[in-house]
């Protein structure tokens, strides 16, 4: 497993299935050996492009009018990628972007391995508080010329794995996970075992909402979302809190996130150069897209706190 091939897909709306464009690149003895990108059109049912996606990326329905769609795209992938490991930063999406583009066009899903850099990263470089991939390429000296671009997130995340396995010393993908015991992701028979941490802690969800809250409360029917530490109290005490007002709290921001509280932030677990977390990011993009998302510092939420307590 010194081969390996990173990819990278941006879709066209909320819809795993719904790839639109696609990067690969090979590396072989820890050098990038070839590289691959291409625009897909969309499977049917699948192949209308929301605003939000392309104001990521800025892929529209007239750019891949004469893109090879999802048949011949998979056929490509694989010759490109023979019999060696995908390796993926968030994982978890890019091979649900292939699996569910299967399904779409009724082909089955591959078999195939893959492992996440995103899970790596948090085993290699602990204290960042946002691992998300423009964040890791600016803290590690990567160039990444265009975030969203399939190709250069494809590059991008070879680097990172390229400078995992060298800090960690390992040559081959297999020892390094075997190194930070994580679990290589698969699909077998269609199939999926995701790639993860095998050492971690079962994690307690949040509570429920108290739905015989008073609904008259600040909090009653929000959805809540914490970044940042806050001032004597810890994130499942607030949760509880709140849950207790009728809000719920989630781990991470979405178009359904109601409110953001942000709490303390040290500087040295961000990137250099990056001023704010991935969350907080995230939100404003949402809010700039016309979502309705409040974002509020920890002072605010002991306001809010005191008045639907009082």
């Amino acid at each position: 497993m010194t081969a390996w091939v990173a990819i990278d897909f941006e879709t066209a709306n909320s819809l795993r299935g719904s790839p639109c464009s696609v990067g690969l690149v090979k590396v072989k003895e820890g050098q990038i050996v070839e590289e691959w990108s291409s625009l897909i059109k969309p499977p049917d049912g699948h192949d209308h492009f929301d605003a939000f996606n392309v104001g990521i990326h800025g892929i529209t329905a007239d750019r891949v009018r004469d893109a090879p769609g999802w048949p011949e795209t998979l056929e490509r992938i694989a010759q490109f990628a023979g019999d060696t490991p995908f390796v993926a930063h968030n994982a978890a999406f890019d091979m649900g972007v292939l699996a569910d583009a299967c399904k779409a066009s009724g082909l089955p899903v591959p078999d195939l391995r893959f492992a996440c850099t995103l899970v790596v990263a948090r085993r290699t470089w602990t204290g960042l508080l946002s691992y998300k991939l423009p964040v890791l390429a600016a803290a590690l000296g990567i160039e990444l010329p265009r975030h969203h671009d399939a190709g250069d997130d494809a590059r991008a995340a070879a680097q990172v794995m390229l400078a995992a396995l060298k800090r960690q010393g390992p040559a081959a993908l297999v020892d390094l996970l075997g190194v930070h015991r994580i679990q290589m992701g698969s699909y077998r028979g269609g199939v999926r075992q995701g790639c993860k941490y095998r050492g971690a802690a079962r994690r307690t969800p949040f509570p429920d909402a108290e739905p015989n809250a008073d609904p008259d409360n600040p909090f009653y029917g929000l959805t809540v979302c914490f970044t940042g530490s806050l001032p004597n109290m810890t994130r499942t005490a607030a949760a509880e809190r709140i849950a207790a007002l009728g809000a719920r709290t989630v781990s991470n921001v979405t178009k359904f996130v109601d409110l953001l509280v942000v709490g303390a932030i040290e500087p040295r677990q961000l990137a250099p150069g990056v001023k704010k977390t991935g969350k907080l990011a995230k939100a404003e993009r949402l809010r700039d897209f016309g979502h309705d998302i409040t974002v509020i510092d920890a002072e605010e939420f002991y306001e809010l706190l005191t008045v639907a307590e009082g």
